[in-house]
């Protein structure tokens, strides 16, 4: 290669180099969409008397139209910001409590921690809690809603380069998401999803019929810690390299999961809040009998096995 093809081949590298560098989005969770799509799942699965306390806590609002409002409401309460993620060390196997979810440095002696698995137990335990005035137990529904899909978005489990953040892609052959340079992050909280080109409400009616295809019912119940290890297990497997190219494979690969995940992050949404504010008289319809092992279907084939079906 003589001096001169290797300039151009320099500037055409500085060139790429500074155009990735440029107005990276500062994406924080799913996107409306996707937090919207696992609400609109949820509330597919609420009983009765869940939707009716529901309905009397957010006065008439449903849980999907207030999906977004920690993201909404977070620059002008920035000690929430850490509650939307864990950062699990890609390297790491699972999540380890003492080292991904720091103590809370306003309230070091609290008994919770400022990550999103033990903020989503704090605000199970403020939403049940009839002491609580109205207000209060509505924030904490919204809270609840909210981390329940962030927790369910693979990029919030892991914590190299702030959840993908600082990692630089091009998502199939183009450098720009929108108004912003893509990152992996952003890529998995709304490019994929918007790639789509489907509305909220029928990509809901695709997740549904998924869910009964599949019988994923059997997989909606679950604590914090095991839905943050399998977003980290997916998060490791769709990691990119800085400069990546994603391609349609990778878009078809992940898509699978993310549908799984925002199906999943509803169901699961869904069981918790008749938990807490449902009649315990009637039946969960997130509660399901397993079909036998012969008619069952499973997760994508990257599924770990925490959240495969037991036999």
């Amino acid at each position: 290669m003589n001096r001169s093809t290797l300039r151009r081949f320099a500037r055409s590298a500085a060139v790429v180099t500074l155009m990735f560098a440029l107005s990276t989005e500062p994406t924080w969770a799913w996107g409306r969409d996707g937090h919207r799509i696992t609400a609109l799942v949820a509330e597919a699965y609420l009983t009765p008397s869940t939707k009716a306390a529901i309905a009397a806590l957010l006065k008439g609002q449903r849980i999907s139209d207030i999906a977004s409002w920690p993201d909404e409401i977070r620059s002008n309460r920035p000690e929430t910001g850490p509650w939307h993620f864990v950062d699990i060390p890609r390297s790491a196997d699972k999540f380890d409590r003492d080292r991904d979810c720091p103590l809370d440095p306003k309230n070091p002696k609290s008994p919770w921690r400022d990550c999103v698995t033990d903020r989503i137990n704090f605000f199970e335990g403020q939403l049940g809690d009839d002491t609580l005035s109205a207000d209060q137990r509505a924030d904490a529904l919204k809270f609840l809603v909210h981390f329940m899909g962030d927790i369910h978005q693979p990029m919030h489990a892991i914590g190299d380069d702030r959840g993908g953040n600082g990692i630089r892609v091009a998502f199939l052959g183009s450098n720009q998401c929108g108004n912003y340079k893509c990152n992996l992050h952003g890529v998995w909280d709304e490019s994929i999803l918007e790639h789509r080109g489907l509305s909220n409400e029928k990509y809901t009616s695709l997740l549904l019929k998924e869910i009964k295809e599949n019988n994923w019912e059997r997989m909606s119940g679950g604590e914090p810690t095991t839905w943050a290890n399998v977003s980290h297990h997916y998060a490791a497997l769709a990691y990119a390299p800085n400069g990546a190219l994603l391609d349609s494979k990778y878009v078809a690969e992940e898509t699978k999961v993310i549908d799984a995940e925002l199906a999943l992050g509803g169901l699961r949404l869904a069981r918790v809040l008749n938990r807490i504010l449902g009649n315990p008289a009637e039946q969960d319809p997130t509660r399901v009998t397993p079909a036998p092992a012969d008619q069952r279907q499973v997760l994508p084939s990257s599924a770990p096995a925490a959240d495969q079906p037991k036999q």
